[in-house]
């Protein structure tokens, strides 16, 4: 791979961690929210109680979805050359898996870095898991092989 190969997909690596760590900080916001006594329940108060959290969040959240990306894009890469047509659900998969084993870890250890939450419900799961299979499935896009047209003679 030449130089701006490689700096190309540490753009997109990044790029996907950037969009996958808002989408999840946002999540990890609702679901402190949820978990406060009495949470705000108009528009305007979850906004700023999300504004007013996410400064904390974000560099825990930036911190999991950039370890889990790390481990699971090349082994997403890995299979999409096999399962060629499937390609994007292998990169929304690896998101998805990678911050699921993440929280799972990180569940393990007594204290959870400041302001992370655990999803409790399906739902709450399902959000997280979306969030970040969104970035993945991003990375997954902007790094597709080109696509080689012609006839193609033995291979």
């Amino acid at each position: 791979m030449s130089l701006i190969a490689v700096l190309r997909v540490i753009a997109f690596y990044l790029l996907a961690v950037l969009v996958a760590t808002i989408l999840g900080g946002l999540v990890q916001a609702q679901l402190n929210l949820l978990a406060l006594a009495e949470p705000p329940t108009d528009l305007a108060g979850r906004l700023a109680a999300s504004w007013q959290l996410l400064p904390g969040l974000l560099p825990v959240v930036a911190a999991m979805v950039a370890v889990a990306l790390l481990i699971t894009l090349p082994i997403a890469e890995a299979l999409s050359r096999i399962f060629r047509p499937w390609r994007w659900l292998l990169f929304a998969l690896a998101g998805a898996g990678g911050i699921w084993a993440a929280f799972k870890v990180a569940a393990l250890y007594p204290a959870l870095p400041a302001g992370i939450t655990v999803p409790a419900g399906n739902w709450q799961w399902i959000a997280m898991l979306l969030a970040v299979a969104i970035g993945s499935w991003l990375f997954g896009l902007l790094t597709r092989p080109k696509a080689r047209r012609g006839l193609r003679v033995l291979g």
